[in-house]
């Protein structure tokens, strides 16, 4: 694996400045209007937009892993090297792996203002640069009471921050906002999902229906990987899994595979990325939240690597 330096980051508190100026509702409106449209994504059966998502090949892909409302990591992968140009110049799209809500820090579980901010953040994100953000849903992105961390219904106290701070209206908005995320984007040598492979694999019918299907569809956003190898429980998936998945996409076997979800912080990672991770060739795991150095992956000279977006003098991963 070779390694070079990093260009100095530039970070902001800032977000960027939306192309027109909306709030409350219409905002989330536009928001939505604007995921149920991405280039590339596949309308299901029934004519409404399916959960596969084909990325255009000729953008660049910024592909950030679970915030966990940590708004500095999110503008700092923003800021850093060439995003912010490429962004404004169409070249570049952002790729969000799911969960920029509900902060996973023990003590501040609870509290859902840093929550609400980067939502209006992510929203201001997709109106500056639209049909350049793709949002893969994940297992924090809802209000589902059984959404839990710690004992903590973090689903339920950000649906009543959220209603506190704007009222039932707006609920109900970002609650189709939601309902409208896919769940799969396919690119050009990756492909994506929030948690990881469903067992027993799926087809791209399955994916762009993937509501018709809600066992697989709950799976993409929480399945774990088999991280010890032996016998799966019914939320773990394994290398079979992943390859099977790959083999029905008609994807090549060892096509990059990245999802979030399951930082693996045992192995004494302080970086936020785990790479073939247990041994999986081109399997990775993205995590951009608190206690990472805000990585993300890009592509260079048709290359997957990976950035860091921190401070601290950064390196690129490169591999093959």
């Amino acid at each position: 694996m070779a390694r070079k330096n990093d260009k100095a980051p530039r970070t902001t508190s800032k977000a960027p400045v939306p192309m027109e100026h909306l709030d409350g509702v219409p905002l989330v409106g536009k928001v939505t209007q604007l995921v149920a449209s991405l280039p590339g994504r596949l309308p299901d059966t029934d004519g409404n937009p399916g959960g596969l998502v084909m990325f255009p090949e000729q953008l660049r892909p910024i592909i950030i892993g679970d915030l966990h409302a940590n708004r500095e990591n999110m503008f700092r992968i923003l800021d850093h090297d060439d995003n912010r140009k490429d962004l404004e110049a169409g070249t570049a799209a952002c790729i969000f792996l799911g969960d920029v809500l509900h902060d996973d820090r023990t003590g501040h579980m609870k509290d859902m203002k840093s929550s609400v901010q980067i939502l209006d953040d992510l929203f201001a994100v997709f109106l500056a640069y639209p049909g350049l953000v793709y949002y893969i849903r994940g297992n924090h992105d809802t209000y589902d009471e059984r959404l839990r961390k710690s004992g903590i219904s973090q689903g339920l106290e950000f649906k009543k921050e959220l209603l506190a701070q704007k009222g039932p209206d707006y609920v109900t908005a970002v609650g189709s906002f939601f309902e409208m995320l896919p769940l799969f984007i396919i690119g050009k040598e990756f492909a994506i999902t929030h948690a990881g492979p469903p067992r027993g694999g799926l087809v791209r019918e399955e994916l762009v229906n993937i509501k018709k299907y809600p066992e697989k569809m709950h799976q993409l956003m929480w399945n774990r990987v088999n991280e010890y190898h032996g016998n799966p429980s019914l939320k773990e998936y394994g290398e079979k899994d992943l390859r099977l998945v790959l083999d029905l996409l008609e994807l090549p076997a060892f096509t990059p595979f990245i999802v979030g979800h399951n930082p693996l912080w045992n192995d004494g990672n302080q970086i936020g990325v785990w790479m073939n991770v247990i041994g999986i060739k081109n399997h990775h795991i993205l995590y951009s939240g608190s206690g990472s150095r805000a990585p993300y992956f890009t592509k260079e000279n048709d290359e997957l690597v990976v950035k860091l977006a921190t401070q601290k003098t950064a390196e690129v991963y490169y591999y093959g």
